[in-house]
């Protein structure tokens, strides 16, 4: 179950803008634009070159991170029949989760980078839990 928590918390993070301007091309009637093809690795570097101290500011700024979700989720959902306040709510939380990320010291490029290489490596995994 964790693991799919860091998993969201990244894709959240990490397609956040991007979501928020593809419903806005569909709002406007436009057609988004075609997705890459996947890989089953994404060129991210090593897990070994992550160290301690990035490993214990992402645990940090993930605990924030997710805290800022479940906050945010419960509004977005209420204005639901709004998209522009709905879309709003979503800007709003994108931008204290960047704020989030920031303040545990890490960079926004960085935290995804960690939570991307967690998804494939159970080490690197193990070394966020232990920082809970």
């Amino acid at each position: 179950m964790k693991k799919r928590v860091l998993s969201l918390s990244a894709l959240f993070l990490a397609a956040g803008l991007s979501g928020a301007a593809l419903a806005q091309q569909n709002a406007a009637g436009q057609q988004p634009p075609p997705k890459a093809p996947q890989t089953a690795q994404p060129a991210l570097g090593n897990a070994s070159d992550i160290s301690d101290d990035e490993v214990q500011q992402f645990a940090d700024a993930q605990e924030k991170v997710e805290e800022i979700k479940g906050e945010y989720r419960t509004k977005v959902q209420e204005n639901s029949d709004e998209p522009e306040q709905a879309m709003e709510m979503q800007r709003q939380a994108q931008q204290e989760m960047v704020q989030a990320v920031k303040d545990s010291g890490l960079e926004v490029r960085k935290y995804n980078q960690i939570a991307q290489l967690a998804q494939y490596d159970s080490g690197l995994r193990e070394r966020i839990e232990k920082q809970r």
